[in-house]
């Protein structure tokens, strides 16, 4: 549930959720205690192991405060190595002070990629940033139900960066209960140094590499100068080689402009004029008709610095173009002459 405020106090909740795709349920997140209106609900179900479903609800705040999002369901999928099919929580934080937009962690929950390939390095990230300019940090508590971390997984406490070593995932076994796509939980928060943060919690299915095996977009990192137009050709590989398909899932950052992508050609284009210097995310989703992945383009937009030293009146302009030709003669000859 990744929560954010406008200046007026309309407080956003967009809750990312999973499920067996024959039983799919409905998030209803409260704050502090008190229900919420829903905006929109959508469920994608174009992934073979899992159904997705993204809610977006809102609630007027009349106050700065701390206000805490929190949402329960029964019950975890049946046969998870590492959790109980028990009653399970989601929970996060904001902070608001009475008057200015607050978006401390932007984050899309989808641009994990939850295949592991037994016998294969596992390397991901969390791909989340910071929409108010705090710093972001991350930890491994364990969410309400799950006993324990899969073996060898680690989060980067610093980067966001999910890693686990080819000499843990080749242990890794199938859900006991037979069910698609849920063999290992894993879960942990994004804290923002303001005090806000967002729990995620997720699964990992173990794959051998003679199955049918979700595509890989190739994440990339730009940096920018506020009006620059960021292009990119985005690219993927599929290791079963099937045909791919490509849709824009969006553009995280502290800017809702919207930039350009054509799936024909996976082109990504954004005018940055007038965007505000910070840290963006756009994310591009890949199928290959069954599995899907989510790509990750990072921007960071600095400010252009201004001409050294200021302007200069014209005719001082002229005497340092004329010295700067002179100059270059002079090298020139310079040159010249050692040869």
């Amino acid at each position: 549930m990744v929560p954010s405020i406008d200046s007026s106090g309309l407080l956003t909740v967009t809750t990312t959720s999973f499920w067996r795709k024959d039983a799919v349920s409905n998030a209803s997140p409260r704050v502090n205690g008190s229900s919420m209106t829903q905006i929109s609900n959508t469920v994608d179900q174009s992934d073979a192991r899992f159904a997705k479903r993204v809610q977006v609800h809102t609630r007027q705040l009349t106050a700065a405060g701390t206000y805490n999002i929190s949402w329960g369901s029964c019950c975890r999928v049946h046969g998870i190595r590492n959790a109980f099919a028990s009653s399970w929580t989601m929970n996060s934080r904001i902070i608001w002070d009475g008057t200015n937009a607050n978006s401390p962690i932007l984050f899309n929950f989808s641009a994990i990629q939850p295949e592991v390939v037994r016998g294969v390095n596992y390397a991901g990230n969390l791909g989340a940033v910071s929409g108010n300019g705090g710093t972001l940090t991350y930890d491994q508590a364990l969410n309400n139900g799950i006993v324990s971390q899969p073996p060898g997984f680690t989060i980067d406490p610093n980067t966001g960066a999910l890693f686990i070593p080819g000499s843990s995932t080749s242990g890794y076994l199938d859900n006991s209960a037979g069910q698609p796509g849920a063999d290992y939980a894993f879960s942990g928060n994004i804290h923002n140094s303001d005090g806000s943060f967002v729990e995620f919690d997720w699964l990992f299915d173990a794959v051998n590499t003679a199955s049918n095996r979700a595509p890989i977009v190739n994440d990339f990192t730009i940096n920018a100068l506020v009006g620059d137009t960021v292009t990119h050709t985005f690219t993927a590989t599929d290791p079963n080689n099937d045909p791919l398909t490509w849709s824009f899932v969006g553009l995280l950052g502290p800017n809702n402009l919207a930039p350009t992508f054509d799936p024909s050609t996976q082109l990504f284009s954004w005018d940055t004029t007038g965007s505000p210097v910070g840290q963006y995310v756009a994310q591009v989703q890949v199928s290959d008709g069954q599995l899907t992945d989510i790509g990750l383009l990072t921007i960071n937009l600095s400010q252009a610095a201004p001409p050294p030293g200021g302007s200069l009146p014209i005719p001082g302009t002229a005497l340092l173009i004329g010295t700067g030709v002179v100059g270059l003669v002079a090298a020139s000859r310079f040159q010249r002459k050692r040869h």
